[in-house]
């Protein structure tokens, strides 16, 4: 695993974290409250590693391209300009 993946898994961790904070924080009588909370932890956490690979794949570089040494390049001769103006 990359060091790019490690943070988006990192990132989405910490949300995860963050939003727990505030799901302990309520009180056990606003099960809503609760249940919205763990919610948007779950999905907020996904759509943070989602997004944050698919920048990664977008700023990884591109393979360099391929030389293929057994093909042949032939070059014809040209016309010089004296022999053209005749």
């Amino acid at each position: 695993m990359s060091s790019g993946h490690l943070l988006v898994l990192g990132a989405s961790i910490i949300w995860i974290l963050f939003c727990m904070r505030f799901w302990y924080a309520i009180d056990q009588e606003h099960t809503w409250q609760r249940r919205f909370i763990a919610i948007g932890a779950g999905i907020g956490g996904g759509l943070i590693y989602l997004i944050g690979v698919m920048m990664l794949q977008m700023l990884k570089e591109p393979p360099p391209p391929v030389v293929d040494e057994e093909t042949e390049i032939r070059v014809t001769p040209g016309k010089h300009k004296d022999e053209a103006k005749k």
